[in-house]
């Protein structure tokens, strides 16, 4: 098994575990955001008082009625309780009674439209409770699966740090030394399959000698142009 195959082995661990612990990063950001559930929760405490005052409103509004009513029955209680007799103050008596009647009218429809955004307020409130109880589900069945994948990651990435320090034994330090420093500096791909004489990663054609080179199973050979290590197989 050749220097190159061990590190382009330990390589493929390493993509793996790269890939692994990102998600995992990934995983607690999801978790830790509240953002679905908090948007809701303020739509439903908009529509609350919303709602809220609908039903102030209404109360005011019915307290008018009830207030503009008695001042009618006393209106008419002197109008028609004998007591007045002049017919000038009768005569008074009786426009008061009317114009009392006329805006009591006016609050009756005041108090209608009252009731009637009430009803809108209340249809509000039930369907933004509705969708904030699925957005709770939602986001509780979404952690659990999240909680889930966490779950076997870490199981993946145990499984994987232990192939990893295996293949690793088996390797020279100073290769394991170049192999680090190359990942660091080329994104994660420190070794490149060598493919038709050339190299995988930078697309560079291969001197003769290069690929001659790169086939010996006990040394390891880096490409010209990108300096990657090279992999035949």
């Amino acid at each position: 098994m050749s220097q190159s195959f061990k590190l382009f082995r330990l390589q493929q661990i390493d993509s793996e575990l790269d890939k692994g612990k990102a998600r995992l990063k990934k995983i607690a950001v999801l978790l830790e955001d509240k953002h679905k559930e908090r948007l809701s929760q303020e739509r439903l405490e908009i529509v609350k008082e919303e709602r809220g005052e609908a039903a102030k409103q209404l109360r005011r509004a019915e307290q008018e009625v009830q207030a503009q009513r008695v001042k009618i029955d006393r209106s008419e209680t002197a109008l028609y309780g004998g007591k007045v007799v002049n017919p000038k103050e009768l005569q008074d008596l009786q426009h008061e009674s009317e114009a009392l009647k006329r805006y009591l009218s006016t609050l009756e429809d005041l108090q209608l439209e009252a009731m009637l955004t009430l009803d809108d307020a209340e249809m509000n409130y039930l369907e933004a409770s509705k969708k904030n109880t699925a957005v709770i589900a939602e986001v509780a069945l979404q952690k659990d699966n999240l909680n889930d994948e966490k779950t076997n990651l870490l199981q993946d990435i145990e499984r994987q740090e232990s192939e990893r320090q295996a293949a690793a034994s088996n390797l020279i330090p100073q290769d394991i030394r170049i192999y680090e420093s190359l990942r660091q500096q080329k994104n994660g791909i420190a070794v490149a399959r060598v493919i038709e004489r050339t190299c995988a990663a930078c697309g560079s054609t291969l001197s003769a000698a290069t690929f001659s080179s790169a086939q010996v199973p006990t040394k390891i050979t880096r490409c010209d142009t990108c300096g990657r290590i090279l992999y035949v197989g």
